[in-house]
């Protein structure tokens, strides 16, 4: 679209004045720079709307990361990718499978659906238990930001994050990693890929293991509650019978086992009223029970593709099983309030994708599809409980002593929820003209789900539907500059309460929605050695679903708000003002507020939880050659997060009660030799030793046990992690 050209004084000027601003100012990470030539940089190609498209016309706000950027940073989980992009949060909670993601202040919580579409080579999983594996083997990732329903279905209510796997190669090559860090960690990596028949069988075979006692240590008996021991084995094959006909196959499965529960217990709301500062961030936990978690995560899929005039056919296939199981200190004490609370989660699912993807080098392009998916999700609770806590007689005595009332034990949960989830969808884009696109997508999901609950003998069934639109319009006059403004829409199913959350919550949850208005502008100059993108966007999420814990019944469920607002911003920039030197940047900020929750005052003008007010990253890194075989490599990364809110909902009376942590900022440093097929590097992070609360929940969440105590649940960082890694490319 447009003619390549140039950039003239006036344009080089304004360049370079944005890069002083933005420089001077700190804000870091734009683009993902790898593959970029000498002197620019390159341009990056995703599948974000599901065909190849370079990132700078795309009408949408995505971070990407490739290949090479991913080995040099050694970027290993999601946690890692999603650090470094701008509005996004995850928060790793209760166990090593539960976690938040959060896109521009939208997100979900504990026992509910995620709020964002995780794809793997075109297959959506069905459950966020399995978003946290090790993603050694992978190509690129891309985070794409703002409800992406119209393509990604009823999970993608915030975003999406879309993931290719490297493929088979055509040449036997391979490549070794080993690598230690602080808490006894190591990791190693192998991966071999080459032809089974010459351009026509392609094989790939990939296998990690991680091992470390963990550093957040329990002071109670010296063992690290967040240890890991994870290996996962990848396989993946390409058959191509004829040019126009491929059979991609691929399979994993990853075994692991853990702790859990690295809560601390803080006096917050009695010191600092809410809080949590440094010093409280440093306590360690105090556990009396056994924390542990285990999980199995299995799944294989198989894309069919067939060239044919009018564009290709591809029918993708796909199984996963998601099998946890965690055992935790429930009460998150020394003592036995709750000697027992065990959870197992098993998720099975099938899916089928059909779809017809026009050519991508001609005025009208096309995606027409049809995809059903079919999972059960069983989830068995169980606790034994003193019965001092149904009395409050826990405590007694000036010291506080502990006072049994004798053990009981108690099922808490045990259900299956089936979804059956049928959709259609399509997307057209149009060259107007030249440099006018305008795109347009729909897609429509109905979910059928039923809840079978076991422990109360009922059935219940309810569906839940949605049309989700999505409409840009882009214009680019050169190959510079891209103009565009998009709405789009977002849904995530409702679900179900079991019967034993009680009667303080419905029987049914209601599904959630979202709305987004975005404009932005993406642009590149001299000579591509400066790319700096801009977006800004309003977003109205309707009927969020809130998780609650009742203190009355010692019960917990979700129930549905009604109405919050999101505004925000992006600052994006990546640049390359001399050789070998390198300057990435990244700002968001949201204002993300409720201002409805059930019709009353309570909690209307709060922050929502788990999206900070900003987030920050400046990156610099400088490469010379020390001989002719041997380049060295310097690296910083400054991360900062704004004001974020731990807001549990659990006190109505008193909804300005909640805990909250400051904003803060850490700083990570790596020195790196690179040569023709091998590597080294030293990298710390968090240098400075940072404390700050990852997650945290106030007293009342679990008011019989923890407001004795005078305590509310801290979750404290892994601090300073200190560590090497060795690669080599044969």
């Amino acid at each position: 679209m447009g003619k390549a050209y140039r950039s003239r004084g006036t344009a080089g000027l304004i360049a370079i004045a944005i890069a002083t601003a933005f420089g001077g100012a700190g804000v870091a990470r734009a683009q993902d720079t790898a593959g970029a030539s000498e002197d620019g940089i390159a341009d990056i190609v995703v599948t974000a709307r599901q065909r190849e498209e370079n990132l700078q016309e795309i009408p949408d706000s995505i971070t990407a990361f490739s290949a090479s950027t991913i080995a040099e940073r050694r970027l290993q989980r999601i946690d890692d990718f999603l650090a470094l992009t701008s509005n996004v949060r995850i928060n790793n909670d209760q166990d090593t499978a539960t976690n938040n993601i959060s896109i521009r202040g939208l997100g979900s919580n504990r026992n509910q659906a995620a709020a964002v579409a995780f794809s793997i080579d075109g297959v959506v999983l069905p459950d966020s238990d399995a978003f946290t594996m090790d993603l050694s083997d992978v190509e690129r990732v891309e985070v794409l930001k703002g409800p992406q329903g119209a393509l990604y279905g009823k999970g993608a209510i915030a975003g999406a994050i879309n993931i290719t796997t490297k493929k088979p190669t055509n040449e036997m090559e391979g490549e070794v990693k080993a690598g230690y860090a602080s808490g006894n960690a190591w990791r190693v990596f192998g991966a071999l890929s080459g032809p089974i028949v010459d351009d026509v069988v392609l094989a790939r075979v990939s296998i990690s293991h991680r091992d470390g006692d963990g550093t957040i240590v329990n002071r109670l008996d010296g063992r690290g509650l967040d240890r890991n021991r994870q290996t996962r084995v990848t396989g993946r094959v390409i058959v191509n019978p004829s040019p126009d006909f491929s059979i991609d196959l691929r399979a994993s499965h990853t075994k692991e086992r853990g702790g859990a529960t690295w809560f601390s217990l803080v006096n917050v709301l009695g010191t600092s009223g809410g809080e949590i500062t440094s010093a409280m961030a440093r306590i360690r936990p105090n556990l009396d029970g056994e924390s542990i978690t285990r999980r199995k995560v299995t799944d294989l899929s198989m894309t069919l593709s067939y060239d044919t005039a009018i564009g290709t056919l591809s029918a993708i296939s796909a199984y996963d099983k998601i099998d946890v199981y965690f055992n935790q200190d429930l009460d998150i004490s020394p003592f036995p309030m709750v000697p027992t609370a065990a959870q197992d989660r098993v998720t099975r699912s099938f899916s089928q994708e059909v779809r017809l993807t026009s050519p991508g080098d001609q005025p009208l392009r096309y995606i027409v599809g049809a995809y059903y998916q079919h999972s059960k999700r069983d989830i068995d609770t169980f606790a034994e409980l003193d019965f001092c806590l149904f009395v409050a007689s826990c405590f007694s005595g000036p010291a506080g002593g502990f006072v049994s009332g004798g053990v009981i034990p108690a099922v808490l949960a045990d259900n299956r929820i089936t979804f059956k989830q049928y959709a259609l969808f399509g997307q057209i884009n149009y060259d107007i003209m030249e440099t006018l696109e305008l795109t347009a997508a729909l897609r429509y999901d109905t979910n059928k789900a039923r809840i079978d609950d076991y422990q109360a003998s009922m059935v219940d069934r309810d569906t839940f539907s949605k049309l989700q639109p999505k409409v840009s319009l882009a214009y680019k006059p050169s190959e510079a500059l891209t103009l565009y403004g998009t709405y789009s829409q977002g849904f995530k199913s409702g679900s179900f309460n079991p019967a034993s959350a009680g009667p303080a919550f419905p029987r049914v949850i209601g599904q959630e929605s979202s709305r987004n208005y975005e404009i932005g502008v993406k642009t590149s100059w001299l000579d591509r050695r400066l790319i700096f993108n801009a977006a800004a966007f309003y977003t109205e999420h309707l009927n969020p679903q809130i998780f609650q814990l009742d203190a009355a019944t010692l019960t917990q469920g979700s129930l549905n708000a009604r109405r919050s607002e999101i505004k925000g911003l992006e600052l994006e920039l990546n640049a390359r003002p001399a050789r070998g030197f390198d300057l990435n940047a990244s700002f968001g900020y949201i204002d993300a507020k409720i201002t409805d929750f059930n019709g009353t005052a309570a909690y209307v003008g709060q922050q929502l939880p788990n999206a900070p007010k900003f987030t920050l990253n400046i990156g610099a890194q400088y490469r010379h050659p020390l001989s002719d075989a041997i380049e060295g490599r310097m690296r910083l990364d400054f991360a900062a997060v704004g004001r974020q809110s731990f807001q549990d909902f659990q006190l109505p009376s008193s909804p300005d009660v909640y805990l909250f942590q400051k904003s803060y900022g850490t700083l990570d440093a790596t020195l790196g030799l690179d040569g023709a097929n091998w590597s080294a590097s030293l990298f710390v992070k968090n240098l400075t030793k940072r404390h700050y609360a990852t997650s945290a929940f106030s007293r009342y969440i679990f008011a019989a046990g923890f407001v004795p105590l005078n305590a509310d649940a801290v979750q404290i960082d892994t601090g300073r992690i200190v560590g090497g890694e060795l690669s080599f490319r044969f």
